[in-house]
């Protein structure tokens, strides 16, 4: 968030809680837009942004790949772990069903003409958040930090992670991974590979990437 230019505009897709979403907005973000579909995380989310005093939009809906009603696991253990539902998802029965938009409808309805910074992490249905967003990322150029999960993709989405990967490659010229600490350019098959391969076997399957119009060293 350091990195971020003064009066920028920041979307929160998966924002539990609201931290992330708080700390942009205190870090000089102008306008922090925040997506938390679960309607029992919700209320938790509005008590952050209202204790932090931090200039927030929240809106209780899922941001996917089209717009209609979609059913939905709460996970009472877990605020973090709750997901969308498909006919694909394993082990899971909604608990009930939340409103979706596309990133794309959105924008276009709140008439956004610029977007700075994207954080999306919503338990393996990032592909369907980016699909929503093609138009919307390919006009304004924002940089994304998106959760790269394998588990999440394969038991709640039913995706193979390269197609994950292979979008974002699509969408952004640079798509770094982060290793020790550093970033690392996935811009080859060796180097997707050897990521992947990370993912699964020492990452806990849970990564983060970050996807820019521009090189880390020029941002």
């Amino acid at each position: 968030m350091r990195a971020l230019p003064d009066g920028a505009v920041v979307f929160d897709v998966g924002s539990n809680i609201g931290m992330t979403a708080v700390v942009a907005a205190k870090s000089g973000a102008a306008k922090v837009y925040a997506f938390e579909p679960d309607p029992n995380v919700f209320p938790f989310l509005l008590e952050t942004i209202k204790a932090n005093a931090a200039a927030v939009n929240a809106f209780n809906i899922a941001l996917g790949a089209e717009e209609r009603s979609l059913s939905f696991f709460s996970n009472p253990d877990s605020a973090s772990a709750s997901h969308l539902v498909t006919g694909d998802t394993l082990g899971h029965t909604p608990t009930g069903t939340v409103r979706m938009s596309t990133f794309d409808a959105f924008v276009k309805s709140h008439r956004i003409e610029a977007i700075d910074f994207i954080k999306i992490d919503v338990e393996g249905f990032e592909i369907d958040v980016l699909r929503g967003a093609r138009d919307t990322i390919d006009r304004l150029k924002p940089s994304l930090l998106v959760e790269f999960n394998a588990f999440t993709m394969v038991g709640f989405r039913d995706i193979n992670p390269r197609d994950m990967l292979r979008l974002l490659g699509e969408m952004f010229p640079y798509v770094y991974r982060f290793k020790d600490g550093q970033p690392q350019l996935i811009d080859s098959d060796g180097a997707a590979l050897a990521f992947i391969h990370d993912n699964l076997v020492s990452a806990g399957c849970v990564d983060d990437l970050y996807c820019a119009f521009r090189p880390i060293a020029a941002a």
